[in-house]
């Protein structure tokens, strides 16, 4: 069993009392139990309960007694540690902008400070954070705690950043004393308001002995706590775009603590907020000691919060105090790989990539289940292609003429896509494309010869090719027509008849509305053809349209800025391209060729063209 934190001051109908504590050595039971890397003894597997709490009688406040209590439970002598082969613990994801491989995990999960607390971190399934490259490099965290002369504000501070988040900035607020004695409410409130902005606030403590389901207006909180301190978190939230994570406690109870029902009643906090109840790896449930979310559960998260190791290996850390900063390191990582994100949309993040426990859906005791940062760090729901600021089109497989395919794939151009969150994640334009046949025969098929005319050897007209064909993302007028020029020669050798045919033709394609194409120049072709006849019979080859000058400009979004701006880059792609070779027979109406294509699979076709009179 693991016991509360001690009871450090108290608020009882309005008036504020201090607790008086033991000094500072380790004749107390006290200091013992909070400072173990001082003191050789400790009373182990006792649940301290002081707080004093009034009753709310018809409605009406007649007083509640608040007492602040840090929220971590030591075994203090450390335990084993966890040594064996440490393996991912998920398959790795095939899909766009997400995957890792295997050897990418494996390295992650071998480095001493993983090993040590390897059962947590596989159930937040870190090593896939880590291998993708993120640290929480750039992210701000506030610990306000005890000082880091404890053991308490040490070993929250070190697990606010950890192996989680190594890179991240964490600054300790002191509001309690080495002993253990906290300030104010007052004074807390100013203290938060005087220290430096930061993205991530950490409170590893509570109102010890008041619940959640106890609180019941805003003005209730001010009275249980101070006006100064709930403005202080008001300020916060809304200058400072803030996310504040808060231990739930270690009561034993069905409901978290008072001060968890912030959000409940402060409604600008509302989405700036995460409840953090602990998870006990031993007994894959909720720890014994930690309280559940209650009616916090839609801002609530489940994170490991039982024997994991300290920084130096010297004692075990257990309570919410501890899943706390292992949900704030979290929200680090998850800044760094996305700076564009409000904390609105990161507390969604966090709740929606949570992997289900307990009951189906969110549930009162693990809220929206436990953090899951292989999740959060993937692309989640539908993945778009930003074709501006304010237009996007879905991420599907380009289906594309070996022109095309060719010619893009030679310049390995990486793009962003983004998926519901706005998240910008690379993957490889090389990888969404695939060659679409040309089908020269059914080109042969559609083509209308009432669209030429012929002046002597002089023939001009209109046709169309699939030479620039494409959809998906890389979509353009399919109808894409040629005017062009040629010359045709032909000779009589007895009773054979020979032809050559040589075309040179002019397209003006257009991109469709949402395509990564951006525009066309004029694309410049050229065909050649030489035909023997003899009766019915024919043979034949040469060479079908053929790109001989022209290019492309394709602007691929590559990410988004720190304001949340898209990101494009314009490339040029010369269409420039070697020509397929057609060889064929012909027999009246009826042909059948074999085409040899530089771009794509060859092809063969037989077809039957004719004119029907009535």
């Amino acid at each position: 069993m693991k016991y509360t934190g001690k009871i450090l001051s108290a608020i009882l109908s309005g008036a504020f009392f201090c607790t008086s504590v033991a000094a500072s050595n380790c004749s107390s039971e006290i200091y013992r139990r909070y400072n173990p890397d001082e003191c050789s003894t400790q009373n182990k597997k006792s649940k301290t309960s002081l707080a004093t709490t009034a009753a709310i009688s018809g409605g009406t406040i007649a007083a509640i007694g608040a007492t602040i209590a840090l929220l971590g439970a030591s075994d203090g002598n450390g335990g084993d540690n966890d040594t064996h082969s440490a393996h991912p613990t998920m398959q790795t994801y095939d899909m766009v902008g997400g995957d890792v491989d295997y050897v990418k995990l494996s390295a992650a999960t071998q480095t001493e400070t993983y090993i040590k607390n390897q059962q947590q971190y596989d159930e937040i399934r870190l090593a896939y954070s880590l291998a993708r490259g993120y640290t929480g490099l750039g992210s701000k965290i506030a610990v306000f705690d005890s000082s880091t002369d404890t053991w308490h504000g040490r070993n929250v501070a070190y697990l606010s950043s950890g192996q989680i988040a190594p890179n991240a900035d964490v600054n300790t607020y002191a509001i309690a004393n080495k002993n253990g004695e906290f300030i104010s409410f007052k004074e807390i409130g100013q203290t938060i308001a005087d220290a430096q902005p930061a993205h991530i606030y950490n409170f590893s403590w509570s109102a010890n002995g008041t619940y959640a389901t106890q609180v019941k207006s805003r003005k209730h909180l001010e009275q249980i706590t101070d006006k100064n301190f709930i403005n202080a978190l008001s300020n916060a939230a809304t200058n400072n775009d803030a996310i504040f994570v808060w231990a739930a406690g270690n009561d034993y109870y069905t409901q978290s603590s008072a001060l968890s029902a912030i959000p409940l009643h402060v409604p600008e906090t509302d989405g700036h907020f995460v409840n953090v109840v602990a998870w006990d790896n031993q007994t894959n449930k909720l720890a014994e000691f930690s309280n559940a979310c209650g009616i916090t559960k839609n801002y609530c998260i489940t994170a490991p919060g039982t024997d994991l190791q300290n920084a130096n290996n010297t004692s075990t850390l257990n309570g919410t105090s501890f899943a706390a900063p292992i949900v704030s390191a979290a929200i680090a990582v998850i800044r760094e790989a996305f700076p564009y994100m409000h904390a609105t949309e990161i507390t969604n993040l966090l709740f929606a990539t949570a992997r289900d426990i307990g009951d189906a859906g969110i549930d009162e005791i693990y809220g929206h289940g436990m953090l899951d940062l292989e999740r959060a760090t993937r692309p989640v729901g539908a993945q778009l292609v930003p074709i501006s600021e304010t237009t996007s089109t879905p991420l599907t497989t380009a289906r594309v003429s070996g022109t095309i395919a060719h010619n893009i794939k030679s310049q390995n151009i990486k793009f962003a896509f983004v998926d519901d969150f706005g998240r910008a994640f690379d993957t490889s334009l090389n990888k969404n494309i695939s060659i679409k046949n040309r089908s020269i025969g059914f080109e042969k098929l559609r083509d209308n010869s009432d669209r030429q005319m012929q002046i002597g050897n002089i023939e001009f007209g209109f046709k169309t090719s699939e030479i620039l064909n494409a959809d998906g993302i890389l979509q353009n007028d399919n109808q894409n027509l040629i005017s062009f020029i040629g010359i045709n020669e032909k000779k009589q050798i007895g009773n054979i008849s020979l032809s050559a045919n040589a075309t040179f033709g002019v397209m003006n394609p257009t991109p469709a509305p949402q395509s990564m194409i951006s525009r066309f120049s004029n694309i410049y072709t050229t065909s050649i053809s030489f035909n023997a006849k003899y009766g019915d019979f024919g043979i034949f080859f040469g060479t079908p349209d053929t790109i001989i000058s022209g290019n492309m400009n394709l602007n691929s979004p590559t990410g988004r800025t720190n304001n949340g701006d898209y990101i494009f880059k314009t490339h040029n792609i010369n269409l420039n391209s070697r020509p397929s070779i057609e060889y064929g027979i012909s027999y009246k109406f009826m042909t059948a060729a074999f085409v040899d294509n530089p771009y794509g699979r060859d092809e063969v076709y037989v077809l039957a063209k004719t004119k029907l009179s009535f």
